[in-house]
């Protein structure tokens, strides 16, 4: 595909267009540069024959929407979109830096610089998940670096925009994300999560790692993603056992063929990253010389500084993907040939303040705080029963005899009256 600089400079008056920096099945990226603000920007085209599609379009529109919305350091932002006729056209931040492809193959990773790579990229895509974004099609070709060192998530939604709501495949019957990092339930029509992303993450830190792939193709792409549906993966420490064994246990779970075997969230895959490297390299080895930045992603770190994780905003399975609300709304894509319901939220909205919490009830089985007194009070009347008992009863039971000569009825009676025969 070949930009249109002219019908894109036609859209985006503001701009100075420059010349191509990629492309691929997802479109044709070119250079821009704001002349007011100074901003240089990366300008993505997507392909003329799916944005003639309205449906295709239509979907575009609602995804800029809540792209354009995110906000985090490792996500590319989107400064602006266009939709019109058969031009789809998003505006982004240029990152100079290049893919993360092209640094794994140029200079390469050493093993923690892969795992902060990928804590990062974590980071990212767990920012997108609480907002209900999932990306699909995590490989390094989506990983960009800024000037600064940071990688950043890029091409967010682009596999859901022209993949469509009910199918896996693409109009040209290309699979909807990459068959080298497709997730098991995207090849079998199931229903998405982020456990999707954590997948395709764990098997780019797999490649990362090892420079080499959990399946092959074996040069039939069918194979390969039946072996992603239902095989299991080969170890990590088979391929590459210079590999701290806590490590690749974290990777292997990723991989899992399983959603709900899987981390359920990136944050929790990042998490149990930041912890395996912690026990394998020791307190701190994130602050070493050379290695990526990783910002916005305490609860992520937390563990390579010796701390506990803060706590989540959120908790439980509803916090990883929130359920969509508002007027753009809709329960939408399938990634296979059944129907797939993915959510496409509009943007989030402040949550409410919680309610101070009740007084707790008292424990049924618990004793009344006034039973101790009670007790007191009782033991103090059966002592004073006992020393009243113990006065009166030789008193009760004493029996006084008559003196000498003294009639048995006493002193002072009359004797007993005697009848004469």
């Amino acid at each position: 595909m070949q930009a249109d600089r002219q019908r894109i400079a036609d859209a985006l008056p503001a701009y100075d267009i420059g010349e191509v920096l990629g492309q691929g099945g997802w479109g044709v990226v070119v250079a821009g540069h704001h002349r007011h603000l100074d901003r240089s920007v990366a300008i993505k085209q997507l392909p003329t024959a799916a944005a003639a599609d309205v449906a295709v379009r239509r979907r575009f529109t609602a995804e800029a929407r809540v792209l354009a919305s995110l906000d985090h350091p490792h996500v590319v932002p989107v400064y602006d979109f266009v939709e019109r006729e058969d031009l789809c056209l998003l505006v982004m931040e240029q990152l100079p830096g290049g893919t993360l492809r092209e640094r794994a193959t140029t200079t390469g990773f050493t093993a923690t610089g892969a795992v902060a790579v990928c804590l990062a990229c974590a980071a990212g895509l767990n920012a997108a998940h609480v907002r209900g974004v999932l990306h699909r099609d995590v490989k390094p070709e989506n990983m960009l670096f800024a000037a600064s060192g940071a990688v950043k998530v890029t091409d967010f939604g682009i596999a859901k925009v022209l993949g469509g709501a009910d199918t896996m495949l693409t109009r040209a019957g290309d699979v909807v994300g990459t068959p080298s990092y497709i997730a098991p339930e995207q090849v079998r029509g199931e229903e998405l999560s982020p456990a999707t992303d954590v997948y395709a993450l764990a098997t780019m830190l797999y490649e990362l790692l090892s420079g080499e792939l959990p399946f092959t193709a074996d040069g039939d792409v069918m194979s390969l993603l039946f072996k992603h549906a239902y095989a299991a993966p080969v170890p990590l420490l088979d391929v590459t056992p210079d590999v701290p064994a806590e490590v690749a246990a974290v990777v292997m779970r990723g991989l899992a063929t399983e959603p709900a075997e899987r981390y359920a969230t990136a944050e929790a895959f990042g998490v149990a990253l930041a912890e395996a490297g912690t026990r394998a390299w020791g307190a701190n080895w994130l602050s070493a010389d050379g290695m990526p930045v990783v910002l916005g992603a305490e609860r992520i770190v937390a563990p390579t500084r010796g701390a506990t994780p803060p706590s989540p905003l959120r908790t439980g399975p509803a916090a990883a993907l929130p359920p969509a609300a508002g007027p753009t709304a809709r329960s939408a894509v399938t990634a296979g040939p059944g129907p797939v319901r993915e959510q496409t939220p509009a943007p989030a909205v402040p949550e409410p303040a919680l309610p101070e919490p009740a007084a707790e009830e008292p424990d049924e089985d618990e004793p009344p705080r006034r039973r101790p007194v009670v007790v007191a009070v009782v033991v103090v009347l059966v002592l004073l029963l006992a020393v009243l008992a113990v006065w009166l009863l030789p008193r009760l039971f004493t029996v006084y005899g008559s003196p000498a000569g003294t009639p048995a009825g006493g002193p002072g009676t009359d004797p007993p009256a005697v009848t004469a025969t």
